[in-house]
């Protein structure tokens, strides 16, 4: 195992960065392994045995030559065991678990990877999301990524490579995750018992390792179905019902609108595919000029959706603003 440059995995969110890291990590680990060669975290056939002392150790969570650093806020979400809920130094109130990878993890991180290992083979530091340490953290991760110890390896994955800081990224090997294939996805989301498979894997772009790959497409139908066609009341429109959280919903007219679009050019929708002849319709409808405003007003609140003062009212602001688009007084 020569080539021990940090690795870095980025691509979308619900690619499965976060499994394929925790499974090289594992493999890495592995007793049993037969490959003296660092395992690509790519390959989606790479596997641990599963029985082995360090397999197991792993599986607990309790290998002393494995450390993995996420944010408190995805821990549970993960599967990691985290301590949340920690009470403020100040009031002595609970706080909101951090979104951050604090400096305080990155120190320990740095004094762990300075020892020996403990079962005498290799250590593995995983870090995910890299994008979610701050600026000191990052600053005090710098130097250990740049000469790491003797058999230190570190795994690290975003899904945000332009958040993260040119010296962070320059001391890493950069790896692309690939999109699962449909076949694949469509397994993945059979295996979990998904009602309509087809749909939630367009819906997704195969992206199904995400929390809630189905996030937002039930509401986006009943929204579609909404709509009037030439001052028309579709004759299967139902009530749209709230809609969901505010990322989730601009995810969802983002798609929308995006579909709509690709219609107007004379390509086929990606994320609605079954709907193309009500998406074309309504997109000759709105216009282009107008789907294409509304776009850049949805991609401003993209960046910020995740932390706006009324996010409720925002969400509903966002679907009046799409239904005006295809008033068909308008035209």
């Amino acid at each position: 195992m020569d080539d021990f440059q940090p690795l870095l995995l980025h691509g979308a969110a619900g690619l499965g960065i976060w499994n394929a890291l925790f499974t090289a990590a594992s493999a890495m680990l592995c007793e049993q392994a037969s490959s003296a060669e660092i395992p690509d975290p790519t390959d989606r056939n790479l596997r641990a045995c599963g029985e082995c002392a360090a397999c197991r150790l792993v599986r607990a969570g309790t290998h002393p030559d494995l450390m993995a650093l996420v944010p408190e806020a995805m821990a549970s979400e993960l599967g990691l065991n985290i301590a949340e809920g920690a009470e403020s130094s100040t009031s002595g109130e609970k706080r909101s678990p951090s979104k951050d990878i604090p400096i305080d993890a990155i120190r320990q991180l740095v004094d762990w990877a300075h020892g020996t290992s403990h079962r005498g083979g290799l250590k593995v530091a995983v870090v995910y999301p890299l994008d979610a340490l701050a600026p000191p953290a990052a600053n005090a991760l710098l130097k250990t990524l740049e000469e790491p110890a003797p058999s230190l390896y570190f795994l690290t994955g975003t899904h945000h490579l332009d958040r993260i800081l040119p010296t962070l990224r320059s001391r890493c090997r950069l790896k692309p995750m690939p999109r699962l294939g449909q076949n694949e996805a469509l397994r993945i989301l059979r295996e979990r018992g998904v009602a309509d498979p087809k749909d939630v894997a367009n819906w997704c772009r195969n992206a199904v390792h995400g929390a809630d790959p189905d996030g937002g497409l039930a509401w986006a139908r009943h929204l579609l179905s909404a709509l009037p066609i030439q001052g028309k009341t579709q004759g299967h429109a139902g009530p749209i019902g709230a809609p969901p959280a505010l990322p989730i919903a601009v995810a969802a007219l983002q798609k929308l609108n995006a579909d709509m679009l690709r219609t107007q050019f004379g390509q086929q929708p990606l994320y609605l595919p079954t709907e193309a002849p009500t998406l074309a319709t309504l997109g000759r409808q709105a216009g282009v000029v107008r789907l294409q405003s509304f776009w850049r007003r949805l991609v401003e609140y993209s960046g910020t959706a995740h932390f706006p003062l009324h996010a409720g009212l925002t969400a509903d602001a966002l679907t009046l603003e799409f239904k005006q688009l295809f008033r068909w007084s308008a035209h």
